[in-house]
């Protein structure tokens, strides 16, 4: 079996397809900027010259954006252009020290090359036809309740979307570094009002919430000098074993694909044992999925069970647990182990139908273990429709705004809750 290769794909509503080419030789140094360009954000109004007032009384709205391209450091280890979207409020800010920044570090988006957050920002809706393509502009919703705040906002495309390569998805070191390293450009670009030293936070939910949580932990090691003040992960998928039982049925049974393939691109050593586990079907599962949207995936493959993609007949949570190296790779991509630095704020819904409440439950005690201040906020909303996503989507909805309230904040040094000792 060999892995599926990610490369440029063609899209009938592809922008910038050039953009996202990187150049033979990348500048020194993770953060570093590669190039930017210019675009209309879906949703924000252009600016009207002469009549600057109206575009301040626009709020969040009244917002420049730009796609940026960045040096970061890949899952392998080497260094990795990614592309990501930079979104600079037109109206002052009228704080004290520099505009805070909020990194958004996007939920799952699929595979291919046209899911790319800031290609779907730019439309709010991308629908390709080469290849077929749905691409939802979500990480919108996040953006705009920070910029609602004051935030300036840096959305990651991370590793292998948009750009040359796969992406390695729900990687833990690739999502924290990406959402790192797009802080790291974004307070070097010019014509801002960032500075080196802007209070930064990190903002996600599901895969976006893992990788905010990856980024809290690796702060400290990897970018201690960028002034980190607060993290926000909604449903962070923590434990990988855990998650993968729980999306198995349901809407998303066809992301194992992204995280199967995002794992033999980085360790082709796993091939022998993913041979042994996986059928035919299996294997045209990880091809099919490596060029697709979430959308469509949810479309060939929702409802599914994982146990039609091995040779035994059992799951793939099992068919892990039984081959000793997939098993050490999935736990490596788990949280907890590393204590952030920083104040958190963990949400979980009571009724998710793709991470599982205890999980979430259980990053937090191991990181209060750890000292660190927690925040646990539970949604308590009623289970709708159990394995169709709209249980794990609505306290994304129901909280945004509170999310980016807590996060300003951090930024204003108001004593964050603490609800270690009571979990």
């Amino acid at each position: 079996m060999t892995a599926p290769v990610a490369s440029a794909q063609d899209s009938s509503n592809d922008p910038a397809p050039a953009f996202y080419q990187p150049p033979a030789q990348l500048p020194a140094g993770p953060g570093a900027l590669v190039k930017t360009e210019a675009f209309p954000l879906a949703g924000a109004i252009p600016p009207i010259p002469g009549a600057e007032f109206v575009s301040d009384a626009a709020g969040p709205i009244s917002t420049d954006a730009q796609r940026i391209m960045y040096r970061s450091t890949g899952a392998a280890g080497g260094p990795v252009a990614v592309t990501g979207t930079y979104l600079q409020p037109r109206a002052p800010w009228n704080g004290s020290g520099p505009r805070p920044l909020a990194v958004v570090t996007p939920g799952t988006q699929g595979q291919g090359d046209q899911c790319a957050p800031s290609k779907s920002m730019e439309v709010g809706l991308g629908i390709g036809t080469a290849p077929v393509s749905l691409a939802a502009g979500y990480s919108l919703i996040d953006a705009y309740s920070l910029l609602a705040e004051g935030f300036a906002v840096v959305v990651t495309d991370y590793e292998g979307l948009g750009t040359p390569g796969h992406h390695p998805y729900v990687n833990r070191v690739s999502q924290g570094r990406s959402a790192l390293d797009a802080a790291r450009a974004a307070v070097r670009l010019a014509g801002t009002d960032l500075a080196l030293e802007s209070p930064t936070v990190v903002s996600g939910y599901s895969q976006g919430g893992g990788a905010a949580a990856a980024a809290a932990e690796m702060h400290r090691e990897y970018a201690p000098e960028l002034n980190l003040v607060g993290v926000a992960a909604g449903a962070p998928p923590s434990d990988m074993l855990g998650t993968l039982e729980r999306v198995d049925g349901g809407v998303l049974t066809g992301a194992v694909g992204y995280a199967i393939n995002g794992i033999l691109q980085v360790h082709p050593e796993l091939r022998p044992a993913f041979d042994r586990q996986l059928n035919d079907e299996g294997r045209r599962m990880l091809e099919v999925t490596s060029t697709q949207c979430v959308g469509e995936t949810a479309f060939a493959y929702g409802l599914r069970r994982t146990t039609e993609f091995t040779v035994h007949g059992n799951s793939l949570a099992e068919a892990a647990r039984s081959e000793p190296e997939i098993l050490r790779v999935l736990e490596s991509y788990n949280l907890g182990r590393v204590a952030p630095t920083v104040p958190a704020l963990v949400l979980i819904g009571r009724n998710d139908d793709v991470v599982p409440h205890d999980t979430a439950v259980d990053l937090v005690r191991n990181w209060c273990a750890q000292g660190t201040v927690v925040e646990l906020r539970i949604a308590e909303l009623p289970a709708l429709a159990p394995g169709l996503v709209i249980d794990h989507a609505l306290p994304m909805l129901s909280e945004r705004e509170t999310n980016a309230r807590y996060l300003m904040e951090r930024v204003h040094g108001v004593p964050a809750s603490n609800s270690c000792g009571t979990v």
